[in-house]
């Protein structure tokens, strides 16, 4: 997912003393961004105190609103944070509600915002973008029904696609002050400063003790704007692709058709022209390629393909790109060959056992983990990427393990099924140990002790589960193993062979 785009705010002068209250919407604003600071400060080393600090910033925007409610920063710069900490990998553990609480009321504050300008282009695209992840977070849900997922969906392409409207003109516009030997950027930077300012304000220094000078930075439009604002639309596009290949088709709903044909300029005409000569084409080329992946994907899974053509086309699609070995490559490579082999075992009948489907199960699993150990070594490799591909090792050794079990029994994989195991403890307890998110890390100890039982190491394997019980609940421990289950990772008979169904 693209990252939203900030609506940035900088102080032209000495920050107010900690004594003194707000008054002014700039003052209160000048207030939430130093508190944004301290909560970015400690984001990495403490994510509670983080929290904290992103807590009191967005109750002081809303302060701010309490008295200023037609200031557009505060109510921007509110619905931004609120998206902040309901998405970032580090503080998503610390909210102070269920997840999909947050985002509502996220978009809620999105919605505010917006009435203030209906024509504001960063928050048109940050409104879809918080559409778009409970769209994503509804998928996620049984309880929920796909319909109601892909109405946010459907919402947030139509505003991705004003922003993108709004953007290009924008873009022109820029182009003909340009031509016409015009400084645009600095013009509308200039024009949002006071205009009889002191000299010594003018020159950057402080005009009083107590002065807050703020100034709205409008950046001028270009290629690389509009090519977020198309990436997120393909973004969204490809979560779309993976709520329809896995429900059965309503007619209020689009089909794969539908996405395909939208697609399609976007995909040929679009990407091609704002990457010409860029250095962000390797970036496009990917985002391509997985949502191609996608669209076979629903397809293979809607019956509309057949699965030789699925597993062509989706290896020539990364094949295509050019930057094997960067972990952006890997990554995504991985998720599309681990939703290759879901589709498969998901779609295909187990009492046939079919050997060349057994093999491109096991082939395509052998090449996720190969990919994962490569990018686990890069060192360009994101900190928080490092622990998931211990995770998906694990993962993926899980699903080579299910393949020996009757009536599969692939040969390979009932040859190697205790070093499978094996694998799968070291690489969840490596996860474990690399993750800074606690909830995370407790997931992994929890599928690491399964494996341990499985291996017949059954005390400490249920030491472990009650420990880890007894931090989170039996709920939500029960509830994992649901998951982990649904996702195919373990069987009902591995459940209760251990001990932990009836």
């Amino acid at each position: 997912m693209s990252k939203p785009k900030a609506f940035l705010r900088q102080s032209k002068s000495k920050k107010k003393t900690k004594e003194q209250s707000p008054e002014t919407a700039d003052e209160y604003q000048a207030a939430g961004v130093e508190l944004e600071e301290a909560g970015e400060k400690w984001r990495a080393g403490d994510a509670a105190k983080s929290m904290r600090f992103f807590m009191r910033a967005i109750e002081m925007y809303d302060r701010g609103l309490q008295r200023y409610p037609k200031s557009l920063d505060l109510a921007y710069n509110k619905a931004r944070a609120q998206y902040e900490i309901a998405t970032h990998p580090m503080l998503v553990g610390q909210l102070p509600a269920p997840l999909m609480s947050v985002l509502e009321e996220t978009l809620a504050s999105h919605r505010y915002a917006l009435g203030l300008d209906q024509d504001n282009a960063d928050t048109l695209f940050n409104t879809a973008q918080v559409l778009t992840s409970i769209g994503e977070e509804m998928a996620k849900d049984d309880s929920v029904s796909d319909v109601s997922a892909v109405r946010y969906l459907e919402e947030a392409l139509e505003l991705l696609q004003r922003c993108l409207a709004l953007q290009g003109l924008h873009y022109t516009e820029f182009q003909e002050q340009a031509a016409e030997g015009l400084q645009a950027s600095e013009e509308v930077q200039n024009e949002a400063m006071p205009t009889d300012e002191a000299p010594e304000a003018k020159a950057g220094l402080d005009a009083g003790p107590e002065q807050e000078q703020w100034a709205s930075i409008v950046e001028p439009v270009t290629k690389d704007t509009l090519l977020d604002t198309a990436l997120a639309q393909l973004s969204t596009l490809t979560t779309l692709c993976g709520i329809l290949g896995s429900s059965a088709q309503a007619p209020s709903v689009p089909s794969l058709a539908w996405i395909e044909e939208y697609a399609s300029t976007l995909v040929n005409v679009q990407l091609p022209t704002l990457t010409e000569a860029s250095d962000r084409s390797v970036e496009a080329g990917l985002a391509k390629a997985t949502f191609v992946s996608a669209m076979l994907e629903a397809g293979y899974r809607k019956g509309s393909i057949d699965v030789q053509t699925y597993r062509r086309e989706r290896d020539a699609a990364f094949s295509a790109l050019s930057s094997p070995t960067t972990s952006d490559f890997l990554m995504a490579n991985v998720a599309s060959l681990l939703a290759f082999n879901n589709a498969l075992a998901e779609t295909e009948s187990l009492s046939t056992a079919d050997p060349d489907l057994l093999s491109l199960r096991w082939n395509s699993l052998a090449t996720t983990i190969s990919n994962l150990a490569t990018a686990s070594k890069l060192p360009s490799i994101e900190p928080d990427n490092l622990p998931k591909t211990h995770v998906l090792r694990g993962d993926a050794s899980l699903y080579q393990y299910q393949l020996s079990k009757h009536p599969l029994s692939y040969p390979r994989a009932v040859k190697n099924a205790a070093a499978l195991l094996k694998n799968a403890e070291v690489f969840y307890r490596n996860a474990a140990r690399l993750t800074h998110d606690d909830q995370e890390r407790d997931k992994s100890r929890i599928q690491e002790a399964i494996v341990m039982i499985l291996e017949s190491n059954v005390q400490d394997g249920r030491e472990q589960l009650k420990t880890t019980a007894a931090t989170r609940g039996d709920e939500w421990l029960r509830n994992h193993i649901d998951e982990v289950v649904a996702d195919g990772l373990f069987t009902d008979d591995d459940i209760k062979v251990i001990g932990l169904k009836n």
